[in-house]
Formats: structure tokens, C-alpha cells, sequence
């Protein structure tokens, strides 16, 4: 059909009646919008990005085990640890770690996957199952997970598991549960390991390295006091934040994964959000403000701005094959070319609500896939390989 024509049909003065009445309708709408406090409705995208499916079965935090063709594991609300399909969303087991904790009932419970098994920070210990089935492999009790929260958690790699938790450094066998080496280390420990290495930051220690394999401590820099949320390993570099010294800002830093040197650092406003990497690109999240910086050098690169959600909660952000993700808590998604800052596309549910239950939205991203988890379920966009 040729719309063209069709238009050139249509009288000429109903058309211009109907885009007064469109135009007068949003314009209230506007108005009531901004009478309310939703000041999104003016920057709001009505395009949808690229949705796979979505569940109601599971909701909580995400964790991917290598890439789509893999594993996609969900932390719960409600005390159970899930294994979806990642292209379906199907449900591939389900085992019940414990009640929800009240201090991380709102975003379930840090989870790490790796060498073919899935460690948990559990109510009562570390527990690790096997990743295609879900039966308990070992567990560990632990008298206090001091200072768990979002971002601290367990990691996996050569055959151990690696845990931050009554004021020391773990590091456990994978298949059997036995403790390797205990390192002291801190009331919170957010882990990332990188070949044979191990690294830790904290509040009150700043940041360590530890081999994998002896627990021998390599360095520590301790000018990065304040350290809150964990490192991100790129390019030799291990790239964290920790706050100002008033508190009113936080510190992006790089340092030299073999030595612990600062190599640059740049300040930016609070958040809780940790930073992501790929390609040479460093990603920071602060309020509405999307901020992108070379790894080299911490030079700026671009900037964007997404929106502050309308719900109770937090945003997060990833980055994974060429672009950044931001997700906010009112169930909206952006994506943006991590080369440039240009937006992708946006995804937002048909009823954005201000009344919602808090969220901590939770993102995993590999290849061109991006998997988003909220209180309502767990939602797949992009494209699979």
C-alpha cells in the first residue's frame, strides 16, 4: 500500500483537527505528569528494544556462566536459587538456599558460577551446587557474612572458590569444599580474580592482591580507602571506586593489576553502582548520568544521560560486545554504543509506575544479549548468537 497516496486521499481538515487533538491530549498529559513528580514523560522513548522473553518464575539477582549458550542462574526474593534456559527463560532446576536474609530479602543473595559448580552466600554458610543439575555439592558454615551486600560474593576459577566472610580471605576446593588457605583480610571483601590472582578491596583496607594458589598477599594500595563495590579487571588494570573523603563524590580509579600502582583516577558523583569494562572502555553510573572513560588513561569519552526510574530502588549498568546497558528501577532498559554514547534503543514496559515495591534492578550481559532482572521476573532483550 502506498501510504503516500493514501494521505493525499484523506480530506484536509480532519487531518488537521486530528493533530490538534493528539497534540492537545499529550499536552495535559505533560502537565499532569510534571504536576506529579514523573518528569520522565518528557524524555520517554516510546520504541521498544529488541525483547526474547520474559518470566515470571524467577526474579532476583543474574549471574550467566560464560554466555547465552550457557547457564543463567537467578538468586531469589524468595530464598531459591534457579537455572533458566537462556533462550527460553524455561526453568531448568530450582533449590532453596534458605530463607531471605531481611537486610538482602530485596535482591536476593550473591551467587558465582564457574568450573561447573554455583556457590551462594547463604543464610547460614557458602554453598555450592553442581550447575546442571542443582544438588548440593559442599557447604561451609559461616558465623557472619559481615558487610554483605550487593556487591560482595564468592568467586570461581582454577578449581576453587574464592569467599570474603568472617573477617578473612577463603579460598575453598571446588569439587570437595576444602579450605586451601584463610588470609585475614576485613569486615567486606569484594572479590575479582584474574589468571593466577585473586584481589580484594575494601572500606577499610583499600585494595590487595593475593596468589590464587598460596594465598600469599602480592601488594596492597592502601590510598584507595573507602573502596565500596567490586573490581572490575581490564586490560591489566583493576578498575574500582571508593568514596571522597566528604562523601559527597566517589573516585574512579585505575591501578596496575601486577604491582597495585595508581595509574589514574577521576572524580565523578555517588553511587552505588559498580563500573563495567570492555574494549578499552570503563562505564560509570551516577544518578541519570552515564559516564564512559578510555581504561589507558581514564580520559573522558562521551557522556549520557538515562533517567533517575520512578520506583523505589537502584539502577545498575553493564557493558558487554560494543555496548553499555543501563537499567533503572521502574523496569526500563537503555543501551547505548559504548564507542560513541549514541543510544541503541530503549525498552519500557506499557505501565511505567512510581508505586512499586523496592528493586534492586540486576543486569548480565554477554555477546548481544542482556538479561534484566526485577521484582516482576526476569526479561531477555538483544539478539543470540
Amino acid at each position: 500500500m502506498n501510504s503516500g497516496a493514501a494521505a493525499q486521499d484523506r480530506p484536509a481538515r480532519p487531518q488537521i483537527d486530528r493533530r490538534r487533538l493528539l497534540l492537545s491530549a499529550a499536552g495535559g498529559a505533560a502537565a499532569l505528569a510534571v504536576a506529579g513528580g514523573a518528569r520522565w514523560w518528557a524524555r520517554r522513548d516510546a520504541a521498544r528494544g529488541p525483547r526474547l522473553w520474559s518470566t515470571t518464575a524467577a526474579s532476583g539477582r543474574v549471574v550467566l556462566s560464560g554466555g547465552p549458550q550457557d547457564g543463567l542462574f537467578v538468586s531469589g526474593y524468595d530464598g531459591n536459587l534457579r537455572a533458566l534456559d537462556p533462550r527460553t527463560g524455561a526453568v531448568r532446576w530450582s533449590r532453596a538456599v534458605g530463607a531471605a536474609d531481611p537486610m538482602t530479602e530485596n535482591y536476593g543473595r550473591p551467587s558465582a558460577v564457574g568450573d561447573g559448580v554455583l556457590s551462594v552466600a547463604a543464610p547460614t554458610g557458602l554453598q555450592t551446587l553442581d550447575a546442571a543439575t542443582g544438588d548440593v555439592r559442599w557447604q561451609v558454615p559461616v558465623a557472619r557474612w559481615t558487610g554483605l551486600t550487593w556487591g560482595q560474593g564468592p568467586v570461581i576459577r582454577g578449581g576453587s572458590v574464592f569467599a570474603a566472610h568472617d573477617g578473612a580471605l577463603n579460598a575453598y576446593d571446588a569439587a570437595t569444599g576444602e579450605r586451601r588457605w584463610s588470609r585475614p583480610l576485613g569486615p567486606e571483601g569484594y572479590l575479582a580474580l584474574a589468571d593466577d590472582t585473586v584481589y580484594a578491596v575494601g572500606r577499610e583496607y583499600g585494595a590487595r592482591a593475593f596468589d590464587a594458589r598460596s594465598g600469599e598477599q602480592r601488594w596492597a594500595q592502601g590510598s584507595v580507602l573507602g573502596a565500596y563495590n567490586t573490581p572490575v579487571l581490564h586490560r591489566g588494570a583493576l578498575l574500582l571506586t571508593y568514596a571522597t573523603e566528604d562523601r559527597t563524590g566517589t573516585w574512579v580509579c585505575s591501578l596496575d593489576a601486577a604491582t597495585g600502582r595508581v595509574r589514574w583516577q577521576r572524580r565523578h558523583g555517588a553511587t552505588n553502582c559498580a563500573v563495567s569494562a570492555a574494549g578499552g572502555t570503563v562505564c560509570f553510573l551516577s544518578g541519570d548520568t552515564l559516564s564512559a572513560m578510555d581504561t589507558e588513561t581514564g580520559e573522558p569519552r562521551w557522556t549520557a544521560t538515562t533517567t533517575l526510574g520512578l520506583g523505589r530502588g537502584e539502577s545498575s549498568m553493564t557493558v558487554a560486545d560494543g555496548s553499555a546497558y543501563v537499567g533503572t528501577n521502574d523496569e526500563r532498559l537503555f543501551a547505548f554504543d559504548l564507542d560513541t554514547g549514541k543510544q541503541q534503543w530503549q525498552d519500557a514496559p506499557d505501565d511505567l509506575r512510581s508505586d512499586t515495591e523496592y528493586t534492586r534492578v540486576s543486569l548480565a550481559a554477554a555477546g548481544t544479549a542482556v538479561y534484566r532482572s526485577t521484582r516482576t521476573g526476569v526479561h531477555a532483550l538483544g539478539t543470540l548468537s
